[in-house]
């Protein structure tokens, strides 16, 4: 697996190069034969130079989530027992009687002959009854004597000016026109 290398790394992949370079580390097989020592360098000063102050709030960048296949669906459950039967429900009430069908076709049968007439003795005549009108019936009672009428009062004098009509005895054969039929007013067709 190849390392990506740089003088400058990125803040947000340095752990993910630290993390690949410990990983080889750990698996083995990195270098070759140690070689010889080599001579001992001057002794530096004791204390180092303060480094750089390192960036702060900075929040690494989130990794990613992985979700695994669904698991295979368990086997189905055991059928259960089947409950008791329940009691038979009562018998419903008598629904109300049907129409009257229609009467069927008339059968179409033959009228027989007609019997002969009947011989019988004559019976005795009867007594001779009153001619219808010729008997009065008797005079009823006299009715209540009717409410005396207003006296003293004149009615209305009627116009002086009134014109007689006297419709004429022919039809005048005018549009609207009234004339005397026999004693019943009517009105022309024309």
């Amino acid at each position: 697996m190849a390392i990506f290398s740089s003088k400058n790394y990125d803040p947000n992949t340095i752990s993910l190069i630290l993390k690949q370079c410990v990983d080889a580390i750990n698996a083995g097989g990195i270098g070759g034969p140690t070689g010889p020592a080599g001579p001992a360098g001057p002794t530096g000063p004791s204390t180092g130079a303060a480094g750089p102050t390192g960036l702060s709030n900075v929040t690494g960048p989130t990794g990613p989530q992985f979700q695994g296949p669904p698991g295979p669906a368990g086997p189905a459950g055991a059928t259960g027992l089947t409950g008791a039967a329940g009691p038979t429900g009562a018998t419903g009430s008598m629904g109300p009687q049907g129409p009257v069908g229609a009467t069927g076709p008339y059968g179409g049968g033959l009228t027989g002959p007609q019997g002969p007439a009947g011989i019988g003795a004559t019976g005795p005549t009867g007594p001779t009854g009153t001619q219808a009108g010729s008997m009065t019936g008797p005079v009823g009672p006299s009715g209540p004597a009717g409410a005396a009428g207003t006296s003293n009062v004149t009615g209305p004098t009627g116009s002086t000016s009134a014109t007689m009509f006297v419709p004429p005895t022919a039809d005048p054969h005018v549009v609207g026109a009234v004339w005397n039929n026999g004693g019943v007013l009517t009105v022309s067709a024309g």
